[in-house]
């Protein structure tokens, strides 16, 4: 899985979308045996935060505004990403979500 890539965009200092996204890119990481950065992009950076980036490519939110598990488990699968642990990951992948709207 070397040639993967995960990136983090994240505000400074991170808010709710900025934490979940972490989070989401450590369950990834561990799914898939790939390391993961976080960056706070400036003005200049093609990207905005928050977001994720998988191989290089931003993962769009079905909803316009939070990523989600669906558009997670979609854009891994665009990039072929494989691993016999999708089903664990997309219900870890949601608990997150459920723990994070608990805290709102």
């Amino acid at each position: 899985m070397s040639h993967h890539t995960l990136t983090v965009l994240s505000n400074n200092p991170p808010g709710g979308r900025c934490k979940l996204y972490k989070q989401y890119a450590q369950e990834l990481s561990s799914t898939f045996g790939i390391k993961f950065n976080v960056i706070c992009p400036d003005e200049a950076y093609l990207h905005n935060a928050p977001g994720i980036l998988i191989a290089g490519s931003p993962v769009r939110p079905a909803d316009g505004v939070i990523i989600d598990p669906d558009d997670i488990l979609l854009a891994i699968k665009n990039k072929e990403f494989h691993s016999d642990k999708m089903a664990d990951l997309h219900k870890k992948l949601e608990e997150l979500v459920e723990e994070m709207l608990k805290g709102l």
